[in-house]
């Protein structure tokens, strides 16, 4: 996150609402820790896969943009869909725009929560329904705080996934993967 999605993250919202501010430290902190994986490889890792099966270091980085697309898209249209019939995955093998998509899609999703007042920051008014084979029964409807969450937790889950495509790889870890205990 850069110095310019520092400075958003104070405008807009009240934020004495420390719920909110630790929410969005905690996405930074997370996404911080993506981007810094992704500035740490070389160009020629992105085309890897570390496993049968898997998908390559690219397609995880591009998956990533590709949800928190979704769940930024939601919270101006009010609707949740994952579907995403035009996905781009030249965007896979291209360092420099995946960090740049990344970037685009932080400062967004800043400048949106943070432009909420409190209240419409609870309120659950975004349509879950086309998502809810993923996220449950019990979240048909759910609040930008909630898709908030569920951005940072899949941030989290991804961190995990990519742990072991670096350690199967037997590539560096960035210093600021020491928050997990990682070098």
């Amino acid at each position: 996150m850069g110095q310019k999605g520092d400075e958003e993250m104070g405008r807009g919202m009240d934020m004495t609402n420390t719920e909110v501010k630790n929410l969005l430290e905690n996405y930074k902190i997370h996404r911080k820790l993506t981007r810094d994986l992704l500035l740490s490889l070389g160009q020629e890792h992105l085309s890897v896969k570390p496993f049968h099966a898997s998908g390559s270091f690219g397609k995880q980085f591009r998956h990533l943009i590709d949800i928190e697309r979704s769940y930024v898209e939601s919270l101006t249209t009010g609707s949740l869909s994952f579907f995403r019939p035009n996905v781009d995955h030249s965007i896979e093998i291209d360092k420099i725009r995946l960090i740049n998509e990344m970037d685009t899609l932080d400062r967004e999703l800043i400048q949106i929560i943070c432009s909420l007042g409190n209240v419409k920051a609870y309120n659950k008014y975004i349509d879950c329904r086309q998502a809810v084979n993923y996220l449950g029964e019990s979240n048909m409807f759910a609040s930008p705080i909630q898709i908030l969450k569920w951005i940072t937790e899949h941030e989290i889950f991804h961190e995990g996934e990519l742990a072991l495509y670096v350690r199967n790889e037997k590539l560096k870890f960035p210093d600021s993967w020491i928050i997990w205990g990682l070098k």
